[in-house]
Formats: structure tokens, C-alpha cells, sequence
């Protein structure tokens, strides 16, 4: 049993002494520790997750998800490197039964740089295409180049490149993007503890440690105080993002900020969070108890163009374009002027379809659209490729 097929109300902390147990029996030991490298971090134990992950990586850094006995349309291998949830992009929640989904772990990824062809397991099982599943990180450099070098031994279509991923930090993306018709990206800096104390950027502004993900450490700092208080909460922390505050309100007064993933290129809507606070997730816009708000979120779902606008939308697919991923995401808002304002790309945000369907219907299919957007990409690379054409990003669709 995967993690992606578990809800909250199986009883995690039941599952997880179940595996405890099944680790003792040899023939389900490997998988028993995957499955509570998952358990673990769904209980908040990620040191126990981590311990669990290494240890199965230990005996067998490749991985395959069981699927009912049935043909697989396709089968891909995910590179991925060790690390919690945030660390790779969850292909099992994107990729359903259709397809045969084994993980390679790049526990050593310099190993793996010096030979990259005896990182090659001699029980892997014929393939049709890689995918690069790890997300930009500044720890997962060495990986991100280990799965390039990897997958170019292979000799198979190969989903996402490791050095675009790399590219892709939030000072990476800010540049690179910076000049897209449309759009607002703003400039992110890197600033030591004492240097962010003495020299700040211009009030207001937005923090956060680097390496911090999901909002873990966000601040909005509108004055000196804010800034030494924050500072005095992270005394840990060695380096911060700064970037400029820009207050994206609605005529309403409320915060929009709107997740799309590219595929090919395409951009497709995956969710929509409304809330009264700049600092906003999904999570937290508890969308569910106000009906307009899901009213709205089904229009951004059932028509992006019409939703955005067409100077919007003319920037996402300019950023479909330059980024040159095939799997991608993004978080953004539109202005009231029509302007795109980049919050974040990301190779690694989760696409699922756990919502109820008689609560969010829309978001049932939205996330179908993209579930067979990715398999259409990949069966498209590979029949490219058995044809003797070489795999590569499609355009964006008009």
C-alpha cells in the first residue's frame, strides 16, 4: 500500500507499528521501510522517516511500485534523490496504474559523476523514458548533475533536464525570467545575518531562510524593529531571500494566488487560494467554507485563458517557453492591470486528486487533464524515439 493511496482517517500511527513488524520478515523488509519513510513524515517524524529511507536505500536503492496484474502502458524510471516529500516531484500521484513507475535513490551522487555507468542497477528492468524527478534545491546540485549523466546512459527519452532543474533557483528564475512581456518578476537576493541587519533591502520586503521551503520562515518585514526581531528568531540561519513586497490585493481586498503546471509547455490550472492574508497557501485559504470562493476556483479550473486574461496568459505561455522544462510548476497572481506576478517555479509541486468529487468536482477533472497530459508527453517521447527521432519539448499549445 502506497502513501498517495492513504488518507488521515486509515490511521497512520496503525500503519506505521503495522510496518515496524512486517520489517522484521525478510521478504518484505525493503519495502516495509519505504512505506514508513512515507508513514513517518505523514506523522511528523521525519527524522524516523529519513532513518527508514536510508535504510531501505541501504538494501535496494531501486524501487517499484506494485500495480494490479495488469499491462502497463508504459514503464518509467524516476531518478530521485534521498530527502522528505519536498525533495522530488511525487510521480506516483501523477503517474496512475497504466504505468509501471520504478525510483532510482542517487544516494551518492558523486559515485555516481565519477561512473556513471556502473550506477546502473544490474536487475533494472527494461524502461521506455527516464524523468528527473528532483526538484531545484542549492544541496541537490551534485544530484541534479548525476541524474543527467545517468539518464544519458540509457539511451532513452528523458523527462526533464537536471541542469535546466538546477537553473532554477529563486535567484536562477528571477533572472531568468525577468524580462518576460507581462509578467513582474521580482529580483531575488541572497543576503548573509549580519549583512541583511546592517544593509537591509528597502522596506517592505519579503524573507525567508534559504533552503526553507512552504513557507517555513516567510516574513513580510515592513521596518527596522520587524527586522531585528526576525533576525533574533533566526539566529541559525546563515543566509536569507529578500526580494521586493508587492501587494497583489484584488478590487475586494483579498490575496489570489493561482498554482498552474506546464506539461510540454501548456500550461494547465491546478488550484486557486483565496484569502485575506498576503501569506497564502492552500492549506490555510480553507476554500472549502465559502461557496463563492469555490465558485471562483471552478472558473479558474474549467478556463485559465478566460480567468487570467489574455496578457496573463500570453506570459505563461512566454514562461512555458523560456524555462524549456517538460514538467514544471508555478505559483502566481494576476495584478489588477492584468500582469502576471511570479511567486515561485518549482520542478516539484503535487498535483493529486484526493478531493472529494462531490465537493470539488472541477478539480477532479482539472487534475484528470493533467494526469493525461503527462502520460500523452511521455508516450509521445518515446514513440519519437523509437522512431528514430531525437525526444524534446514540444511548443506550447496557442
Amino acid at each position: 500500500m502506497a502513501i498517495e493511496l492513504l488518507s488521515p482517517n486509515t490511521g497512520f500511527h496503525a500503519a506505521r507499528d503495522a510496518l515496524e513488524q512486517a520489517t522484521r520478515d525478510p521478504a518484505l523488509c525493503t519495502e516495509a521501510h519505504y512505506l514508513l519513510w512515507e508513514i513517518c513524515q505523514a506523522c511528523g517524524d521525519r527524522d524516523g522517516a529519513m532513518s527508514h529511507l536510508n535504510t531501505a536505500i541501504a538494501r535496494n536503492p531501486l524501487r517499484t511500485r506494485l500495480i494490479p496484474d495488469t499491462t502497463p502502458t508504459r514503464t518509467v524510471l524516476a531518478l530521485a534523490v534521498p530527502g522528505d516529500f519536498q525533495a522530488n516531484l511525487p510521480l506516483g500521484m501523477l503517474l496512475d496504474g497504466s504505468t509501471l513507475l520504478h525510483t532510482l535513490w542517487l544516494a551518492d551522487p558523486q559515485a555516481v559523476i565519477r561512473d556513471p555507468r556502473a550506477a546502473i542497477p544490474r536487475d533494472l528492468p527494461s524502461i521506455d523514458c527516464v524523468f528527473v524527478s528532483i526538484a531545484e534545491d542549492r544541496n541537490h546540485a551534485a544530484a541534479l548533475r548525476a541524474a543527467d549523466l545517468l539518464a544519458a546512459e540509457l539511451v532513452v527519452p528523458v523527462i526533464n533536464n537536471g541542469q535546466c532543474v538546477a537553473g532554477l533557483s529563486r535567484t536562477g528564475a528571477a533572472m531568468l525570467l525577468a524580462d518576460v512581456p507581462g509578467a513582474i518578476v521580482p529580483g531575488q537576493e541572497i543576503h548573509g545575518h549580519a549583512a541583511l541587519r546592517t544593509d537591509p533591502p528597502a522596506f517592505p520586503f519579503i524573507v525567508r531562510p534559504v533552503g526553507r521551503h512552504a513557507g517555513d520562515g516567510l516574513c513580510l518585514i515592513t521596518d527596522t524593529a520587524g527586522l531585528r526581531a526576525y533576525l533574533a528568531n533566526h539566529v541559525q540561519s546563515a543566509e536569507f531571500f529578500n526580494a521586493p513586497f508587492i501587494d497583489y490585493r484584488s478590487r475586494d481586498r483579498m490575496y489570489r494566488k493561482l498554482r498552474v503546471v506546464f506539461v510540454d509547455g501548456v500550461p494547465y490550472p491546478v488550484h486557486l487560494a483565496i484569502h485575506s492574508d498576503w501569506a497564502l497557501w492552500y492549506y490555510n485559504a480553507r476554500m472549502d467554507l465559502d461557496a463563492w470562493k469555490c465558485e471562483e476556483e471552478e472558473r479558474f479550473l474549467s478556463d485559465i485563458r478566460t480567468y487570467v486574461g489574455g496578457r496573463a496568459m500570453s506570459a505563461l505561455r512566454e514562461i512555458g517557453a523560456r524555462v524549456g522544462l517538460d514538467y514544471f510548476g508555478l505559483d502566481c497572481a494576476v495584478l489588477e492591470d492584468g500582469r502576471l506576478l511570479v511567486f515561485e517555479v518549482e520542478t516539484g509541486m503535487i498535483v493529486h486528486d484526493r478531493d472529494p468529487a462531490d465537493l470539488h468536482p472541477e478539480k477532479k477533472r482539472s487534475a484528470a487533464r493533467i494526469f493525461r497530459a503527462v502520460e500523452r508527453m511521455i508516450d509521445s517521447r518515446v514513440a519519437e524515439h523509437q522512431s528514430g527521432q531525437l525526444g524534446g519539448r514540444g511548443d506550447p499549445a496557442g
